[in-house]
């Protein structure tokens, strides 16, 4: 049996990858008829060592980044109902601590592709989504870059 969707979370940020990641997460919602919660994380270094309360950590009065007001506009273009949460710490713990506390279908995200040294200094968030989540997970990838004609 197949379990339809109705809420799903997408998590963005000002990359390509989730730009991608909104295409992708859009294109479902519209399919199944679900609503779709933006959301943008703003990262605290060293945040993923503090051991949190395992609740999203909201900022007040429904602040808005330019990120997510470009997604419910792509949203809004598709007619998918969306919301945004735009929350500070530890992208992954927010991410998970969100996800349960709205109890979404889904949960959505680019990834970069990160290698060596780069996912050791600024981490793999997918890495980290995929170990810590109990959700279900959509990993989209960066789209490959387009080779220069000559």
């Amino acid at each position: 049996m197949t379990r339809k969707l109705e809420r799903i979370l997408i998590a963005i940020d000002d990359t390509p990858s989730s730009a991608a990641a909104i295409d992708q997460g859009l294109a479902l919602a519209a399919g199944e008829g679900a609503e779709v919660v933006f959301v943008n994380v703003v990262s605290i270094v060293g945040e993923q060592f503090v051991r949190g309360e395992g609740k999203p950590e909201r900022v007040p009065d429904r602040a808005q980044t330019e990120v997510l007001i470009d997604a419910c506009e792509k949203a809004e273009e598709l007619r998918v109902p969306c919301t945004t949460e735009l929350l500070i710490g530890y992208p992954a713990a927010q991410i998970v601590a969100l996800a349960d506390d709205l109890d979404v279908d889904l949960v959505v995200v680019g990834s970069r592709h990160l290698s060596g040294v780069k996912r050791f200094l600024l981490g793999s968030t997918s890495r980290a989504l995929i170990g810590g989540s109990t959700r279900p997970l959509l990993v989209v990838p960066e789209p490959a870059p387009v080779p220069a004609l000559i």
